[in-house]
Formats: C-alpha cells, structure tokens, sequence
C-alpha cells in the first residue's frame, strides 16, 4: 500500500495536536510548535485531520475526507482557526 506524505504549517500562536485518522483509525499524531512545519505519513490518499490546542485539548478546527498534500493553520481576524490549503 502506498504512503502519503502531509506537510503541516503551523501559523498560529498555538502549541497544536494534529491527529490524522483514516476511517475510524488514528494512524498519527503529532505535536507542532508555533511557526514550525511538520510532516507525516498516512495509509490512505483521503484522511481527516483534527487539530487540537495543545495545552488545553480543545479542538481549534477539523477537515474531514480532504486529500489535501500541504496544509497550513492559520488564525483570522474574527479569532476562528482555519485549515488552508499551502
């Protein structure tokens, strides 16, 4: 089976969990610090992500069955968190 590998941009001022499940199975976490790019691989082309303030566990945003390669996080001017495309 082949890999997909995903690039995370964290550009909030979070420490932020992201979790990658495809179906209903984690297949990772991981922890990234504001300004830092992480990368990580999955099974499958298709997967959520759940990203997660890292101190408290609350869930800042979410993206379900997305393909996406890169994806950044980002804070808007209203205060909502937003997974972009990078």
């Amino acid at each position: 089976m082949q890999k997909t590998k995903i690039l995370f941009h964290n550009q909030s001022e979070l420490l932020t969990q992201a979790q990658i499940f495809t179906g209903h199975t984690l297949d990772g976490t991981f922890i990234a610090k504001p300004g830092e790019t992480c990368a990580m691989t999955t099974q499958l082309t298709r997967y959520d992500i759940f990203l997660r303030n890292g101190v408290t566990g609350r869930e800042i945003a979410r993206k379900l069955d997305i393909d996406l390669k890169s994806l950044t996080l980002k804070k808007e001017l209203n205060g909502w968190y937003v997974i972009t495309e990078s």
